[in-house]
């Protein structure tokens, strides 16, 4: 049963992380998006979206592999 629920809170955690890393991926193509649109003022677009999006890849990354390393007997 224990390991059920084990089981259970990674689906949970990488779907979670799936979502953030869609959310963070509209976010850039927004701001790109806005590149296309003329400004008044700065120039420069952000790069956090991108910081962003890559952690939630290595959060992923960190889900599906660390499990594997850590099992207890």
């Amino acid at each position: 049963m224990k390991n059920r629920r084990v089981w259970i809170i990674r689906i949970v955690a990488i779907v979670l992380a799936a979502l953030m890393i869609l959310s963070v991926g509209a976010v850039l193509i927004q701001t790109f998006a806005l590149d296309a649109v003329p400004v008044t003022g700065d120039s420069e677009t952000s790069k956090l979206p991108i910081f962003i999006l890559i952690g939630a890849v290595v959060l992923i990354a960190l889900c599906a592999v660390v499990p594997t390393f850590i099992k207890k007997k």
